[in-house]
């Protein structure tokens, strides 16, 4: 039998959890990380969108694993793989603040994006619970599902059609269908507070959740990955 594992990502009702055995999955959605962890406890693996590890001072292209992902995906969507502020940014409450000890943490001097800021209180759900258990850390990791979709199109770059644009969610749908032969129906189902791209982006993490399960997935660097001051791996996996 297929191990049961998740695939998360955030989205405006707090987190979309999809909880995958082989082709069998379903859809629900926790308002926290903690309701996340309720949800899947029970799952080999837990992929989450979300970045895990932290530079404790920021440097360009942000971790290894960031630039190795944006290097696979190409110009197109290299975009889609944003920058983690450095851990001392991380807790303030205000976007200056933010962007002020983002750029004090190094020589470098380098900001953040307003985009990115707007991501703090996932991104700190996520640190806080790995900090406080670093044991999740074996099993809650990080995929980005660009990079999955690269995977399921066997594709030596990324998907180029944005994913929120009518032929970029066909196209993603389609990747995804053998997978989940259901998720059309998914799609239809879905609550408020879920679009389109949140159900099918966690659907591709899932997927690689499944692949790292199977020990067949690929993780960015190589392994052993580096880890932050915390412990806490900084590795991207699809």
């Amino acid at each position: 039998m297929a191990p049961l594992v998740a695939g998360v990502d955030g989205c405006r009702a707090g987190w979309v959890v999809v909880l995958s055995e082989g082709a069998r999955s379903e859809v629900t959605v926790a308002r926290d990380f903690a309701g996340v962890l309720g949800l899947t406890r029970g799952a080999r693996v837990v992929g989450i969108d979300m970045p895990i590890g932290l530079l404790d001072a920021a440097a360009p292209g942000g971790r290894e694993c960031d630039r190795h992902a944006r290097r696979l995906l190409g110009r197109g969507r290299a975009c889609s793989v944003f920058s983690p502020p450095a851990r001392c940014a991380l807790t303030r409450p205000t976007y200056r603040a933010a962007l002020s000890a983002n750029r004090a943490s190094s020589a470098a001097r380098l900001g953040i994006s307003i985009e990115c800021f707007f991501l703090f209180p996932r991104l700190r759900e996520v640190d806080e619970a790995l900090t406080a258990d670093p044991t999740l850390a074996d099993r809650v990791t990080e995929v980005h599902p660009e990079l999955s979709f690269r995977a399921l199109a066997g594709a030596p770059i990324g998907l180029v059609e944005p994913k929120r644009s009518p032929r970029g969610l066909s196209r993603r749908l389609a990747l995804l269908r053998p997978a989940f032969p259901r998720i059309a129906r998914a799609l239809k189902a879905r609550g408020s507070g879920l679009a389109p791209d949140d159900v099918l982006d966690a659907h591709a993490v899932a997927w690689s959740a499944a692949r790292v399960a199977r020990d067949t997935a690929v993780c960015l660097p190589a392994r052993p990955a580096p880890r932050d001051a915390r412990g806490l791996p900084m590795a991207i996996w699809y």
